[in-house]
């Protein structure tokens, strides 16, 4: 374990700034993804780290940093997302009409930011199911007890999510071939 991480515990501010240091970038990316651009998601991490300061002291010593620095953060993305009421997830059939490299390693890198893009699009209450179900693996019991909603609410938006990504994927490729 690294040294600095017990310093973090007892509240040592050079040792948070280490941590935050280390663990700010890949917080960010998780921001981002919650939240459909920079400024929210810069909101998040501050909110995230001011969090994880004021709990340093409740930090497992035994158990590495990073995934409770991550629960952190998804928390709080939720929670602003709530308070700013663009979190609205909806128990019925109802459908939201969506906004209408030479390299390998580029190539790659343009899909992912293709992606990126995509889920920033995507109404918030699927993003946010997406996000905790696909990329945070978090099971449909876990993300109902995280959004005070029901299993099932949690199915369905992950399909009506997938469904989203799928006809805008497909519209996608329609318009290029046009």
């Amino acid at each position: 374990m690294e040294e600095y991480i017990e310093e973090f515990i007892k509240g040592n501010k050079k040792a948070f700034d280490r941590v935050y240091e280390k663990y700010a970038p890949s917080m960010f990316g998780i921001c981002m993804r919650y939240s459909n651009c920079r400024d929210d998601a810069q909101e998040i991490l501050q909110e995230t780290f001011i969090k994880v300061y004021e709990n340093s002291g409740k930090a497992n010593p035994e158990l590495p940093l990073g995934p409770w620095i991550k629960t952190i953060t998804i928390r709080t993305a939720i929670n602003i997302l709530k308070r700013q009421r663009k979190l609205i997830l909806k128990d019925d059939e109802s459908f939201f009409e969506a906004p209408a490299e030479t390299d390998t390693e580029k190539k790659s890198e343009g899909k992912q930011l293709e992606l990126l893009k995509l889920l920033n699009n995507m109404p918030a209450g699927y993003r946010t199911i997406f996000n905790l179900f696909v990329l945070d693996n978090l099971t449909h019991k876990e993300i109902a007890e995280y959004l005070d909603i029901s299993e099932g609410t949690s199915k369905s938006q992950l399909t009506r999510a997938r469904d989203w990504i799928k006809h805008n994927l497909e519209k996608k490729r329609t318009d290029e071939r046009a």
